[in-house]
């Protein structure tokens, strides 16, 4: 490596780092300001204490890590390829024999480590920060006042609506509660006072315990009827309203747990194809004997079978090798812009950039949907994104050296 190549290495260097920080930030703010817009639906209206919402904040700055970083190395080529195209660098270099490929030996090398940290934390920042974040979430949902009860108070859980007239600690007087939990028949309940507790404070389950209830309700024709108590009890199930804090997602595993989970669905599956290829192998018997018809065994063909836990959790896996491998495959559609003079590149980069991350997050975001629809395996979908610009990038750029 001559003393040029090494200046040439160290200043394409030290402009992608200074435009990688550029746009880390800004895909950063972006997806910062996402999550705080969903802490504050959460927990921040609530009146949480500013260090919990500060916890809460850096344990959920993983999740958006995984597309900060692949779309900041994309953003960061672009505007160092445009910038130096847009002063002639580019074309100088070639002038003085030195090709293009010493400029993109610096990006590539640098984006390798990019994603080494952007795996580094899908598969191992990210499932300790889920698991502290649900941890801290539900200590919150325990001490947050869930079910409000104040003086002339009104609660609304799922479709039961309860108002109270007074309130002294968890007593309340003058209870009426409204079920409108079908739009043909309907409840009123009503209760001179009751007692409130939380039965079970993970799933957030309180327990109504009336005196001298009345319940007031539709029969059958319309007709209504009256029924009445010394005492009752009522479950009110919050559950579905703050949501499951105890379930974790298949995102917030670690790759190895996803292996251990996906041999075990791949048991069932292997299964289930056993006996879908005996069955289809009797159809094809019968059809050559001409007891079955060729269009059912078409339409049995269509009923091919997919396991939802196996294609979710293979697609979760292999979105970790995507994500983290796209911080250099889309490297090669902003090679393009080496061969090309632009007026203010580094603003073309950005824009050329800011398309082709849309472009990547639609194809994600399509072929995740894909994957219980057809009896594929999940990897080829979610690894489609990045086999489709890659390959465009590779095919642009042996175009243009052609040219």
């Amino acid at each position: 490596m001559t003393r040029r190549h090494t200046l040439v290495y160290r200043h394409v260097s030290r402009e992608y780092l200074l435009s990688f920080f550029v746009a880390f930030l800004f895909f950063f703010f972006i997806f910062f300001i996402n999550q705080i817009l969903l802490l504050a639906k959460r927990i921040l209206i609530k009146q949480v204490d500013y260090y919990s919402v500060f916890k809460a904040i850096l344990y959920s700055i993983p999740q958006f890590l995984l597309f900060t970083f692949p779309f900041s190395s994309l953003t960061a080529s672009s505007m160092t390829l445009g910038d130096l195209g847009e002063h002639r660098e580019i074309l100088a270099l070639r002038c003085n024999g030195i090709s293009p490929i010493r400029l993109y030996l610096p990006i590539l090398l640098i984006s390798l480590g990019i994603t080494a940290a952007t795996f580094i934390t899908a598969d191992y920042i990210l499932p300790v920060s889920s698991a502290r974040y649900r941890e801290l979430y539900t200590s919150l949902m325990q001490n947050l006042p869930t079910l409000e009860l104040v003086d002339g108070g009104i609660n609304t859980i799922g479709t039961k609506t309860l108002i109270n007239k007074t309130v002294d600690e968890n007593r309340v007087d003058e209870l009426i509660l409204f079920d409108s939990s079908s739009r043909e028949e309907g409840k009123i309940l009503t209760a001179p006072s009751a007692t409130v507790t939380l039965d079970d404070p993970l799933r957030f389950v309180y327990l109504l315990e009336l005196n001298q209830p009345r319940i007031l309700y539709t029969r059958g024709g319309g007709e209504w009827a009256l029924a009445h108590a010394e005492r009752a009890q009522l479950f009110l199930d919050f559950s579905k309203q703050v949501g499951s804090l105890g379930t974790v997602l298949p995102s917030q595993l670690s790759s190895r747990q996803l292996q251990a989970e996906i041999a075990q669905y791949r048991i069932s599956f292997d299964e289930e194809m056993k006996r879908y290829e005996e069955t289809l192998s009797v159809l094809q018997e019968e059809v050559k004997a001409g007891t079955k018809s060729k269009a059912e065994l078409n339409e049995f063909k269509k009923q091919k079978p997919i396991n939802f836990y196996l294609q979710y959790y293979t697609a979760e896996l292999h979105k970790k090798y995507a994500l983290s491998t796209a911080c250099t495959i889309l490297l090669f559609l902003t090679f393009v812009l080496g061969y090309l003079r632009l007026r203010h590149g580094k603003l073309i980069g950005f824009g050329l950039s800011m398309i082709t991350a849309v472009i990547y997050w639609y194809l994600l975001f399509f072929s995740q949907l894909q994957i219980f629809s057809y009896p594929v395996s999940a990897a080829l979908f979610i690894w489609a994104p990045n086999i489709i610009l890659g390959t465009l990038g590779i095919l642009l750029l042996l175009v243009m050296r052609r040219s």
